[in-house]
């Protein structure tokens, strides 16, 4: 814990005019982009405007990648992809479209998309419903997606994997439409689906299903009086730290996929690892008795039925190889320091939680409330005038830290895995 600390203290101090420097520049970028978009939407409709908007998503994981490469650049330790083959010609394009799909993980889960989407849509409609034409007001009323949208979308789903299928035979600068269009559909398809297809958080608390759910589980949680208060305020604080640790986590995994992980981490090691010893045991023995059970079923399955399976399996987990390498990473570092980096993690999103999740009830972490009792009491138009400019600053200083503080993780992570191979007698297997 003390090693991860210490790392990004040092990471830090060396980097931090740079990584200041790079925020702040990707972030007047994607202010900018915004405004076009927004301008372009305004004046042309909503769908001109969100084509726009895809870009904004890649500008901020484009100002990560930038400050992980300056962390890189100080630190040998995190340099060892640069000595094994072929990895060490990745350029900035292959790192986007490695970092991509756990950054948008993150974006999506975690609702980062609709914190841009809310300004753009906001504005846009608001000011379409005061100053559009008859046609305009009336399909933001009635959320209307409308073909042109749905054929957007399944034109730049299909354009991303045509690039994708074809990649070995176009220019490596073809890829970056590829992360365009990527980014496009997934957008589109949250825009569509907003209203149309999942509608509001008291639409979904009203379908009959889970209204049945909910009488079932008060109706048994009546009845068993203590255990029950027990169970639900175990489940009420448990909601909130699984998510928590599973925003901390995600980002461990953009860290592997700009770094690599040439080491090759195994699941029986990292088990032990963040297990201990006995841990480990009794999990194999789960593991073998599940495998004993399943096997034979398996077998029963049509051979053809198992080969499309299979198959389908080793494409999924191709795509999402940058996450299961992670997964690996984060075992190897042990239970008690991937704790103490989930414990300061969060607390530098309670401090600023503007870039980790977007929640309209929470807008303002301890830090911008502090700051804004020592400038003390101001018209509101003072506050509109600076609010921005004083969010800057705040996230200026909070998101180097946090990203320090996952390089360090990470670095630490593969100290492990080397300490476990050489004490094994391994060499190390770099590769992608």
């Amino acid at each position: 814990m003390l090693t991860i600390a210490r790392r990004t203290a040092g990471l830090w101090w060396r980097t931090w005019p740079r990584l200041v420097a790079l925020y702040v520049a990707g972030w007047f970028v994607r202010y900018w982009v915004l405004q076009f978009a927004i301008s372009v939407g305004i004046d042309h409709g909503e769908l001109w405007g969100s084509l726009i908007m895809a870009v904004v998503p890649i500008v901020r994981l484009l100002t990560y990648l930038g400050m992980f490469l300056v962390i890189r650049s100080e630190t040998v330790a995190l340099q060892h992809l640069e000595s094994s083959g072929t990895a060490a010609q990745r350029g900035v394009i292959d790192l986007t479209l490695t970092a991509v799909l756990p950054f948008l993980v993150i974006y999506t889960l975690w609702k980062l998309v609709v914190a841009d989407f809310y300004v753009y849509f906001t504005t846009v409609n608001i000011t379409t419903v005061y100053e559009g034409t008859q046609d305009r007001v009336a399909a933001v009323v009635n959320h209307t997606a409308g073909a042109p949208l749905i054929t957007v979308i399944v034109l730049a789903f299909l354009l991303r994997q045509l690039i994708t299928r074809f990649r070995d035979r176009l220019p490596s600068a073809m890829m970056l439409l590829a992360v365009y269009f990527q980014v496009l559909w997934l957008f589109l398809t949250i825009q569509a689906s907003f209203a149309a297809l999942f509608g509001t958080a008291d639409w979904i608390a009203q379908r009959r299903i889970v209204v049945w759910y909910s009488g079932i589980r008060d109706e048994v949680l009546s009845h068993l009086g203590a255990l029950g208060r027990f169970y639900e305020s175990l489940t009420a604080a448990l909601g909130p730290l699984a998510q928590v640790v599973a925003l901390s986590l995600a980002w461990l995994a953009i860290a592997a996929a700009v770094y690599g992980t040439p080491l090759t981490p195994t699941w029986q090691g990292g088990r032990r690892a963040f297990l201990g010893h006995r841990g480990d045991i009794a999990a194999a023995r789960a593991i073998d008795r599940s495998r004993k059970t399943l096997q034979p079923r398996w077998q029963r399955v049509p051979a053809t039925v198992q080969e499309r399976v299979v198959e389908f399996l080793r494409g999924q987990l191709g795509m999402f190889g940058p996450i299961v390498d992670a997964g690996r990473l984060i075992l190897h570092g042990g239970a008690l320091p991937i704790a103490f980096f989930v414990l300061v993690y969060t607390g530098l999103v309670v401090l600023a939680p503007g870039n980790a999740y977007f929640d309209p009830t929470v807008t303002d972490g301890y830090l911008f409330r502090a700051v804004a009792v020592a400038l003390g009491p101001h018209e509101w138009a003072w506050w509109q005038a600076f609010d921005d400019t004083i969010r800057l600053v705040i996230d200026a200083v909070i998101d180097p830290i946090r990203i320090c503080l996952v390089a360090a993780t990470y670095w630490f992570c593969v100290d492990q895995v080397r300490a476990q191979q050489a004490a094994s007698g391994l060499e190390p297997d770099h590769q992608r």
